[in-house]
């Protein structure tokens, strides 16, 4: 008996190193949480309430939904963390109905009193979604790999605190590291250099004063990790004919007009992991503005998105300007909302729209669970390239669609432009609508004209 009591002792205490947490401290100046109080492993999380700042008055008139015409309000616990995390969030009323998601986690919660209770063990956002008030994002990061000094050569330092930075210009072989507890109001610019870093689990903040956040032009050998981008004016992250480069566990927030996520546009060899965006346009738009800058080699993995006005989860377009748009992959990702109107009559879930004369081939779509798209599950599109160009219109061929689940019926929408501008070879594998098989639904989800060919359903 003693020695099975001393392997349980051993085995106890080995578990409980294996778990540990550590909490971002409170920043002085923003605004804590009285909706949501969290702890995980009976440590207190340090909660922030984030409402935008947008001036509803000088917005475009388009930019009219009611969801963006009244204060956009979240609240955000962030953590680094392994192991097994208990959470129990205490709110000062009793909630009725709790969601914690992506569906795809499987996570219950439970709710005793004013508490929700639930364990999970991974890395990675969750939402909890209770009764009809602002959200509680979570963001359990792992531990990071490099952690610079504040006077180590090349290295850009932003402490804990407030920084009013404005533009940072970067160079060659510099890194901006924003340690947890930073915020930084301001935005990053690079131009014409290689090998520079953004990183760490600080957070940078455009106060919707500064614009697209992130610009890198022309840039080689890139790494943005860790960090939370919010609040841009436009596109938040954008990244012009560059090379070689990560997004890795990058949380972005947009809430104005044109707020996409990341947009890779004439880029070559992006890969785009882990991150969680929650936009006011497309999450991930993969573009060719530049006719003489194509696109080839992106990857979107395990990403989890909120389309929550005038957007898609990940699309491809509008604008494919140059001659070819190929070898893209989307995998792994979940899409927990997707809606809003657009010059093709709506959002979708994920898309490819070509407006331009691209020839735009080789798309992988793969393990992939769209929650809600309020307008259409998915959709291949070709304009007559004057949506946001000068045309002509492009081609879309060789896309495969496997392991994806659209959680509510909706239309599938796949329409070529003329004879000699078709959409063809599109492969749906093993894909499911309302949790049954696309095959079944096919014909009233289906929406497909007469300039598409071979299409297969498996």
């Amino acid at each position: 008996m003693k020695q099975n009591s001393l392997f349980v002792i051993v085995i106890g205490i080995i578990v409980a190193s294996c778990n540990w947490i550590t909490p971002t401290t409170q920043i002085e100046g923003l605004v804590e949480s009285t909706l949501y109080s969290v702890k995980v492993n009976k440590q207190e999380i340090w909660t922030e309430q984030y409402i935008s700042n947008l001036d509803i008055e000088d917005m475009p008139a388009w930019f009219n939904a009611s969801y963006v015409h009244e204060p956009q309000e979240m609240h955000i616990a962030s953590f680094e963390g392994g192991g097994s995390f208990d959470f129990v969030i205490t709110m000062p009323e009793t909630p009725t109905k709790v969601v914690v998601k992506p569906a795809s986690k499987d996570i219950v919660p439970q709710i005793e009193g004013n508490q929700i209770l639930f364990t999970w063990q991974e890395t990675g956002p969750l939402i909890v979604e209770v009764d009809d008030l602002p959200p509680l994002y979570i963001f359990i990061n792992p531990k990071e790999k490099q952690t610079p000094s504040n006077d180590e050569q090349g290295v850009i330092y932003f402490g804990p605190g407030i920084h009013d930075a404005g533009y940072i210009e970067m160079s060659d072989n510099e890194t901006v590291y924003l340690a947890a507890g930073a915020i930084v109001y301001g935005g990053i610019r690079a131009r014409d250099v290689s090998n520079i870093k953004v990183m760490g689990r600080g957070i940078l903040d455009g106060d919707y004063r500064y614009s697209q956040m992130v610009l890198l032009e022309n840039c080689d050998n890139v790494l943005v990790e860790g960090i939370t981008i919010r609040n841009s004016v436009g596109w938040t992250n954008t990244l012009s004919n560059c090379r070689d480069v990560e997004f890795q566990n990058v949380k972005v927030i947009g809430f104005g007009p044109s707020s996409d996520g990341i947009n890779p546009t004439g880029s070559q060899r992006v890969k785009i992991t882990n991150c969680f965006m929650r936009c006011t346009d497309d999450c991930v738009a993969i573009k060719a503005s530049n006719p003489h800058y194509p696109v080839q080699d992106i990857i979107v993995e395990n990403c989890t998105m909120i389309g929550f006005a005038y957007a898609d989860g990940v699309t491809i377009g509008f604008e494919t300007n140059a001659a070819y748009v190929k070898d893209i992959v989307i995998r792994n990702c979940d899409i927990l909302l997707a809606r809003g109107g657009s010059r093709v009559g709506g959002h979708s879930g994920f898309s490819i729209i070509c407006d331009g004369p691209a020839r735009i081939s080789n798309i992988l779509f793969e393990n992939i669970r769209v929650e809600r798209s309020e307008t259409k599950l998915f959709e291949l599109h070709i304009s007559d390239g004057t949506l946001y160009g000068e045309g002509p219109p492009g081609y879309i061929s060789d896309v495969t669609v496997r392991n994806v689940e659209w959680l509510h019926e909706g239309s599938i929408f796949i329409h070529g432009f003329d004879e000699n501008h078709r959409i063809e070879n599109i492969q749906f594998e093993n894909c499911s609508v309302a949790g049954k098989s696309l095959s079944e639904v096919q014909e009233r989800v289906l929406e497909v004209n007469e300039y598409v060919s071979h299409i297969f359903i498996k």
